[in-house]
């Protein structure tokens, strides 16, 4: 078989392979891969405690559950303030819904019990997927040397470490920058709602610092539908000074997205793109973060096929000659 052919179906038979592994393998292990992740990002943070104060494993999760307090504690405080205004609101609006639609109330059992046959599988299936994913972070802090000398022994560990080493390099500075990015204007938005006296200021700007920090999305995402309702309003004061925040934001990602990013993940921006739009396509709302991934999983394992190929390719012209 003609060598460029071979290396082709190679290259096909990788494609095949994330396709497959991200649209029917993945679904099925999500919980336990996302609690690897967890682990395998908290390990190098927790080696300092190791080494100083806690066993390996009490220090992984140490870390793990006060960032999960953390993170839960900051979720509750960013919604106290907006719900403490909303509260009264619903109490009131309930209240009237009840009053003018008394006659319903021999359909709405029924109705609800429907709607409640149908919620309940996925919330349960849901809280079975959180509860399995905190078991087996425990479990892989436990068992994390051996685990990691298990994966050693996997076919193609070797090519799937290099490959995995360069995508997690490429990930983390992406991150970091896209952190750093999302604080300033995080910080820019809160400042900017709270002048506006916009209700649940904070929450409101950490909504949009998030959604900026999405694939292809941005805070036009948050401020072109608020603009557009606002004209409507004909609020044009309002409509003015919130025009000039969308374009301090829009202006912050502008100048700090190259300095930070640099090659950002080493996709050019229209197959970032692409990558977005068809993962949405295959695997639905995941795809916003599985076609990315998956593009760049089958590029760097592309570029490690290449590199194994070049080193075997002279080896065999050397065969050949001493055939000759």
């Amino acid at each position: 078989m003609d060598h460029r052919i071979k290396l082709y179906i190679e290259k096909t038979g990788i494609l095949l392979a994330v396709y497959l592994l991200l649209k029917y393998l993945l679904p099925l292990v999500f919980p336990f891969f996302l609690a690897w992740l967890t682990v395998s990002l908290l390990a190098s943070a927790s080696r300092h405690f190791h080494r100083k104060l806690l066993p390996f494993t009490a220090s992984v999760v140490a870390m793990f559950f006060f960032f999960t307090a953390a993170t839960l504690k900051l979720t509750g405080w960013l919604l106290l303030e907006p719900c403490k205004d909303l509260i009264p609101e619903l109490q009131t609006q309930l209240q009237t819904w009840i009053n003018e639609y008394a006659d319903l109330a021999d359909w709405i059992p029924s109705s609800l019990s429907l709607h409640l046959s149908t919620a309940v599988p996925p919330v349960l299936s849901c809280a079975f997927g959180i509860f399995l994913y905190f078991m087996a972070v425990i479990l892989f802090a436990h068992d994390w040397p051996d685990f990691q000398r298990l994966l050693t022994h996997l076919p193609f560990a070797r090519p799937l470490e290099h490959a995995g080493k360069r995508i997690a390099q490429s990930l983390k500075g992406w991150a970091h920058a896209q952190i750093r990015i999302m604080f300033v204007i995080v910080l820019e938005c809160t400042v900017g709602y709270w002048l506006l006296h916009v209700p649940g200021a904070g929450l409101w700007a950490v909504l949009t610092g998030m959604v900026d920090a999405l694939p292809v999305f941005g805070t036009g995402t948050i401020f072109v539908p608020w603009l557009i309702l606002v004209f409507c309003q004909k609020d044009y004061t309002f409509f003015v000074w919130l025009l000039l925040l969308y374009g301090i934001t829009w202006l912050t990602r502008e100048l700090l997205e190259p300095k930070l990013l640099g090659d950002g993940l080493g996709l050019l921006p229209v197959c970032f793109l692409i990558s977005v739009i068809v993962g949405l396509k295959l695997f639905g709302a995941a795809g916003l973060f599985t076609g990315p991934f998956g593009i760049l999983f089958v590029k760097e394992l592309w570029t490690e096929l290449e590199m194994w190929d070049s080193l075997q390719t002279p080896s065999a012209s050397q065969c050949g000659d001493e055939k000759r």
